[in-house]
């Protein structure tokens, strides 16, 4: 699986070349044609750049955007998006949105680290590791593919997307 050859494919290039700034400073390579996580653009930048690339892969060529939070109250929001890849000939696109799940009281909408509704903290939250869902990202991938996780950032914050983005 390539989630995990990210991790072990840089392990194996830091010993062979040491830590070297903005090259092997992380526990990851950035897998397929993606941006790097960390790189703040907007949903269409991400979209424009990563649809220039997909011809070239003849493996998985996912293009994905991460939303700050669910587009159900926005779904002229969500068509827009899907639309906007649809018409840079994206052939494998995903939102990812926050889905989260009190295991306690069966609440479901995005709340992060408690429920809402009866506090607890026995949930799970449902998110996207490069093209897999996964309840627990924590133990379903090595250290390289989590510390990815925790580096992405949200493809929002200019007026394209605020001017069809509400929370």
């Amino acid at each position: 699986m390539a989630e995990n050859l990210c991790y072990t494919a840089m392990q194996k290039f830091k010993d062979k070349y040491g830590e070297i700034p903005n090259v092997s400073d992380r526990e990851f390579f950035t897998n397929s044609i993606h941006l790097p996580v960390w790189k703040q653009v907007t949903a269409f930048e991400k979209i424009n750049v990563e649809s220039q690339l997909t011809g070239y892969s003849n493996a998985g060529c996912i293009t994905y955007v991460e939303l700050p939070s669910t587009v159900k109250n926005n779904l002229d929001a969500l068509e827009t998006i899907v639309n906007y890849a649809m018409d840079k000939d994206i052939p494998y696109f995903a939102v990812n949105v926050p889905n989260d799940t009190c295991l306690d009281c069966g609440y479901t909408d995005e709340f992060n680290d408690h429920c809402p509704m009866c506090g607890s903290k026995h949930i799970q939250q449902l998110r996207r590791v490069t093209g897999y869902l996964t309840g627990d990202y924590s133990t379903a991938f090595n250290k390289g593919k989590q510390q990815e996780v925790q580096m992405r950032v949200k493809h929002e914050t200019t007026e394209d997307l605020e001017s069809i983005y509400v929370d």
